[in-house]
């Protein structure tokens, strides 16, 4: 199963709104209790959370309905707000079927509440902004912990970033522990704030189509409010965990075969320049020109107004040529990248300059399973270019590295018939024959080519969640 996750009409705060796709509800900008009072258990929710587990605190919030999940964005950033302005009354929105904000309305209780909730969030509940609404916290055991938490963050050195780095990790945890195969029928739009949908594939035809809940959206914000240490303005490019969780996430995302186009877009805007986001962006389009998202997103019954942002093969191509080009501009020794990079130039004809990234690849890498589709890669473009002899070579230097593929014989053989060699294309042929019957027998990395690129995930979360894990508490 191949899930192709793609963000439709997004509407933002203070940001020009794009097509709508249905009729929105009206918004209603008087804040309910209950909306304050989940934004409550979130922020315990975040502080209680062991990142990397399906705790109850992510099994909780896994639990939100959609149309919860799109105000707690809203709230959420309220909250960050007065997190950073204590003493902010007013708050507003921009709704995209109007040019001016609209005031989101709180009564003088919720204020407060939202006011004690902040003052903890940042570990400032004797701070003098704050005095007023310290009674409040006090006697909140829960408020307390977190509160203390919080200030040993700032204690050392990480200023008001606790909640919106542990917030990211909660919601990632709920997107890819609890709620990651949740597809819910596509409902009206909201008033606001994102809104994420999903095709499930297989075998290139769609499955399923519908809504999911935006835990990612929440997080990406949660992180864009990021401030690094020694600054005194959000700038989330130039923090080490922001990067950290955009590799981590996304190449998760690209392991699972979970893509998302916006989550790439965002890192990206981010961080322009990192070789490592760079190339995953370059393994996701080059994922997206294959056969099997490419029938299916032609092949694809959906809303009306909705449309994948998937190109033709070719455009997809080139986009992946794109961003592979720039990863190894960026990092020259990213072989992984050049390696890619080759395959794509070939996909797209190129055979000379595939031919050359390829050896150059050649040249630095190490893991024996890159060798491997390296020397499977450039046989192709040997062969293209009809230098059978080096081709010959490649295919059986990929042969020697994974006796039990089947991929290197396949080429030996269509290389002998193309070379009018009968004999040596029967005993390529043979040699196949000859390989074990069972497919969990043979060793063939080709089929999992479409991932290989995330192989890392795992270890890139773990270093992620590491200084999280069993904080202290002070």
């Amino acid at each position: 199963m191949r899930a192709l996750a793609l963000l439709l009409c997004v509407f933002l705060i203070a940001a020009a709104a794009p097509r709508v796709c249905a009729q929105r509800p009206p918004f209603d900008p008087y804040v309910a209790d209950a909306r304050i009072d989940r934004l409550e258990r979130w922020l315990k929710a975040v502080a209680r959370h062991e990142p990397g587990t399906s705790d109850d605190e992510a099994v909780e919030v896994g639990s939100w309905a959609q149309p919860d999940l799109q105000l707690l964005w809203l709230d959420i950033d309220v909250l960050v707000t007065m997190m950073r302005h204590p003493g902010q009354l007013r708050f507003s929105i921009k709704l995209p079927s109007q040019r001016a904000p609209v005031d989101v309305h709180f009564t003088t209780a919720q204020l407060r509440r939202l006011r004690a909730m902040a003052c903890a969030a940042v570990g400032i509940v004797a701070d003098r902004r704050c005095l007023d609404d310290k009674y409040a916290v006090d006697r909140d055991a829960e408020l307390l912990r977190l509160s203390a938490l919080a200030t040993a963050s700032r204690a050392a050195g990480d200023g008001d970033n606790f909640i919106l780095r542990r917030g990211a990790l909660l919601h990632a945890d709920v997107a890819m522990r609890v709620a990651h195969d949740v597809v819910e029928p596509a409902s009206t739009p909201p008033p606001f704030g994102p809104q994420r949908f999903k095709m499930q594939i297989a075998d290139g035809r769609q499955t399923d189509f519908g809504q999911v809940a935006v835990h990612w959206e929440i997080a990406r914000m949660a992180l864009d409010a990021v401030k690094p240490p020694g600054t005194d303005q959000p700038a989330p490019g130039r923090d080490a965990m922001v990067r950290l969780w955009y590799r981590a996430t996304a190449a998760w995302m690209q392991q699972v075969e979970d893509h998302d186009t916006v989550h790439l877009d965002h890192a990206r805007e981010i961080f322009p320049a990192d070789g490592d986001i760079l190339f995953l962006s370059g393994a996701q389009h080059e994922t997206y020109a294959g056969a099997q998202i490419q029938s299916a997103v032609q092949t694809a019954v959906l809303p009306s107004g909705v449309s994948f942002a998937v190109e033709s093969e070719r455009g997809e191509l080139r986009q992946a040529e794109g961003f592979l080009r720039r990863a190894v501009e960026v990092d020259p020794n990213h072989a992984e990248a050049r390696l890619r990079l080759g395959r794509v130039l070939g996909l797209l004809g190129r055979h000379a300059d595939a031919a050359r990234e390829l050896r150059q690849a050649l040249a630095s890498v190490d893991a024996e399973v890159l060798r491997y589709y390296g020397e499977l890669f450039l046989g192709a473009e040997e062969e293209a270019l009809a230098h059978y002899d080096a081709a010959f070579d490649a295919y059986q230097r990929a042969a020697v590295l994974y006796p039990t593929a089947q991929s290197p014989w396949l080429a030996l053989s269509s290389l002998g018939h193309r070379r009018g060699d009968r004999a040596a294309a029967q005993q390529a042929l043979q040699q196949l024959f000859d390989l074990p019957s069972d497919p969990l027998e043979r060793d063939e990395p080709w089929w999992t080519y479409h991932v290989a690129q995330a192989r890392n995930a795992d270890d890139l979360l773990e270093a992620l969640r590491r200084p999280f894990l069993a904080e202290p508490e002070r």
